[in-house]
């Protein structure tokens, strides 16, 4: 892309500075401050609604190119216990994912760009090596043998200075049936490991003085558990005493590093446990909380059996900050309106928005009204490209439906720097499970797509959906405070206590527990949500507390685009369990009164029809200026192209929790056969998941109240907010959204 850039934080409060990072090829580019009201530029909408703002910030800045840097690797600093005099041993159990990839760093200690050093690799041809480099010399000695992908090997280099040789072993964990790639060799070494600056990378090998995302090459794809260095040559006896139990060398005296990878796993940090305290950082955040080679699958929770853990998963496509310079900043004004805005980068021919949201002060609150912007679900789907995505194409496939990708340049720039986001995979094929928001976030536009929505028709989603509420509101001249999940998760009750009423985004899918926690409080206490969209408190989010830009989910039995393994779907940044909210004890029936129960993005949509529940007097307030049998959102919408109850859809369930004295007033069926029934509550074999054929394929419209004056209002479709501007804003989906809005916000009692 000519330009691209993003901010250091996705939300602000007046007072605070927002930093903005960017990459642009052209000499210069111009900065000028938005807000944005509507992106969404389709005609038969309001259209792009977006004001130019004075900014102190606007102005010309010089351009540079900033590259990302993505893959995952630990380094260890320069030590001189890591520039052994003479004879030394290296040892790992890895579990190679891309065996073909090329030459790989397992343990490392070598300048790539020198060859000075000492290092045991998976070589250009998937075997397990030892090299040592003066400069001038370089040694290797390999098996030659390739390793399978996705199995435990022991991996074992020995040095010996006095005898001038080398040798390494490859043993894999399972002897039959891969005998075949059981070897090992040895060879003679006419020089010696020389000494290098660089320090110890485990993942990669160093290309400069420092190790940083840049300057390690050689990434490495899979799992190693627990690395170790010994300052002698490792006899057979020894190499095979180690392969059966690492603390055979437990008092050794020549003992250089034993790192634990199953310590600290919530954070960076990786622990050496031997005397010498060779502590390293891992970078660019590859996987933790993962099975060892000793994982028995007597136990499923990593903090309880930490030693069968002591594994980290690297990949070279990982990125938890692309840490590029800041080009200019921006302190945002104490009167500044909380709302969405943005800044508009521009050169001769290229442009892009940064988004940022401006909430107020904490504890300042400017209106009745909270508008909750799916920040966390933003970052799940940062950057996403499930169009190529093998789970999807074979549905698509199945539909006779093709969506090429990359087509658009955002799309190619996402394809050819390795980003994504928790919708994709790994190139070694395994699912991404951290999302991070300091990296450029192509999909966090004003104007967004999705182009697998509507079978390659595209539609607005994520931001460009919300700004349809957005403007929506305002049309309608509701005043109204912008909060997000972050202020959700860290300032909870004590910042939705400041609000008459909540309103959900259109797909608040991802929810951390603090969130959840807030939220039920909040309505207990005599707060009035309105869940306006679908899919919502689906997901178990976390955050990580070091990193509290990066989140994490680990999908498991529900419905989504990879499934981790049940061993390891315990997250690492909280240790808890992932997987859906429902399986903890808070499926969204039990908040909010509906839950998911259907997906049909290239489907076509359906309009709701009242229920009987609709003319209990406590609903009368939510129809008022709607007929009797007048059919709800039965008309053109901006996304999927008509139809108020679509996209995903929930439904009530006393099952799972919506209360007994819920009225579900209203439901949408009539649903395609594109509409599928969620495949965690598929027991057993049956094709009747359908929209024709199954009856839980449904959107329900639930009103229900809470103590103390709380209520929660809930449409069960992500369609609904594409409705609003229909026909000039006059249509029955903007009047009910209106009249429980309205009620909601006032200080009155409730029927």
């Amino acid at each position: 892309m000519e330009i691209v850039g993003y901010a250091d934080r996705l939300r602000a409060q007046p007072g605070e500075t927002v930093s903005f990072k960017v990459s642009c090829r052209a000499p210069s580019f111009r900065a000028q401050l938005v807000r944005l009201i509507h992106g969404d530029d389709n005609p038969d909408g309001p259209g792009s609604k977006i004001d130019d703002l004075d900014s102190a910030a606007n102005g010309e800045y010089p351009g540079r190119i900033q590259e990302l840097h993505p893959g995952s690797f630990v380094t260890v600093p320069d030590d001189p216990h890591l520039q052994p005099d003479g004879s030394f041993t290296i040892q790992a159990w890895i579990y190679p994912t891309t065996v073909g990839k090329g030459t790989q760093g397992v343990v490392t200690k070598w300048d790539c760009n020198t060859d000075i050093g000492y290092g045991l690799f998976v070589d250009e041809n998937g075997a397990v090596s030892l090299r040592v480099g003066d400069g001038e010399t370089v040694d290797t000695v390999s098996t030659g043998v390739a390793m399978r992908d996705a199995k435990w090997y022991f991996a074992a280099g020995v040095y010996d200075a006095g005898e001038g040789s080398m040798r390494v072993y490859q043993t894999p964990l399972d002897h039959w049936p891969l005998q075949d790639t059981a070897a090992e060799a040895g060879a003679s070494a006419a020089g010696g490991p020389g000494r290098t600056g660089a320090g110890l990378v485990i993942g990669g090998c160093s290309r400069g003085p420092e190790n940083v995302p840049g300057t390690v090459g050689g990434l490495y794809n899979g799992k190693i558990d627990n690395p170790t260095i010994i300052g002698r040559a490792l006899g057979p006896d020894e190499i095979a005493a180690l392969r059966a139990d690492r603390s055979s060398l437990a008092g050794d005296g020549d003992l250089i590093a034993a790192w634990d990878f199953g310590r600290d796993f919530s954070t960076a940090t990786v622990t050496d446990s031997s005397p010498n305290g060779l502590h390293g950082v891992a970078l660019n955040m590859p996987v933790r909380a993962v099975t060892g080679h000793n994982w028995t699958g007597q136990e499923v929770v990593f903090h309880r059996a930490p030693e069968q853990y002591a594994a980290i998963r690297f990949n070279d496509d990982d990125l938890d900050d692309a840490r590029w310079e800041t080009d200019f900043q921006y302190v945002v004004p104490e009167d500044l309106k909380s709302a969405m805005y943005a800044f508009r980068l521009t050169t001769d021919g290229a442009e892009d928005y940064i988004p940022f949201a401006v909430r107020p002060r904490t504890g300042a609150p400017t209106a009745r009204i909270a508008f909750l912007l799916g920040t966390y679900t933003f970052l799940a789907y940062a950057n996403e490209h499930m169009a190529n995505n093998p789970v999807l194409i074979e549905y698509l496939d199945g539909k006779g439906l093709e969506v090429p990708f990359p087509v658009l340049p955002h799309e190619h720039y996402t394809v050819e720097n390795k980003l994504g986001g928790l919708y994709d995979l790994h190139t070694d094929g395994s699912g991404i499970c951290y999302s991070s928001s300091r990296k450029p976030i192509l999909n966090f536009r004003p104007n967004n797509k999705q182009r697998t929505v509507g079978a390659g028709m595209g539609g607005p989603v994520l931001l460009s959906a919300d700004l349809q509420q957005m403007d929506w509101m305002e049309s309608q001249g509701f005043e109204f405070d912008l909060i997000t999940d972050e202020d959700v998760h860290f300032d909870g009750l004590d910042l939705l206590s400041g609000y008459n009423v909540v309103m959900s985004d259109a797909h608040p899918e991802y929810w951390t527990e603090d969130m959840l926690i807030a939220l039920e409080a909040y309505l207990n206490a005599g707060g009035r949500f309105m869940y306006v969209g679908g899919n919502g408190l689906y997901w178990v989010t976390s955050v990580d507390p070091e990193r509290p830009h990066v989140i994490e989910v680990r999908r498991w039995n529900g419905t989504g685009s990879w499934r981790t393994e049940h061993a390891e779907s315990h997250h690492s940044t909280t240790g808890e369990p992932g997987g859906l909210w429902r399986f903890r004890g808070w499926a969204p029936q039990r908040i909010v009164g509906v839950g998911m129960t259907a997906q049909g993005g290239i489907g076509i949509n359906s309009a709701y029809r009242r229920l009987p529940d609709s003319f209990d007097p406590r609903a009368a307030f939510i129809f008022e200026g709607i007929g009797d049998d007048e059919a709800i959102g039965d008309f053109d919408t901006l996304n999927l192209g008509w139809g108020a109850a679509g996209y995903e859809i929930d439904r009530a369930d006393p099952a799972l929790g919506t209360p007994p004295h819920a009225l579900v007033v209203a439901t949408a069926t009539d649903f395609d056969d594109h509409f599928h029934h969620v495949v965690e509550e598929v027991m057993h074999m049956n094709s009747e998941q359908t929209g024709t054929t199954n009856d839980h394929v449904r959107a329900d419209m639930v009103y229900f109240e809470y103590p103390n004056g709380g209520a929660v209002f809930t449409t069960g479709s992500i369609a609904w907010s594409a409705c609003l501007s229909y026909d000039d804003y006059d249509n029955n989906v903007s009047r009910i959204t209106a009249n429980v809005l309205r009620r909601f916000a006032s200080d009155d009692p409730l029927p």
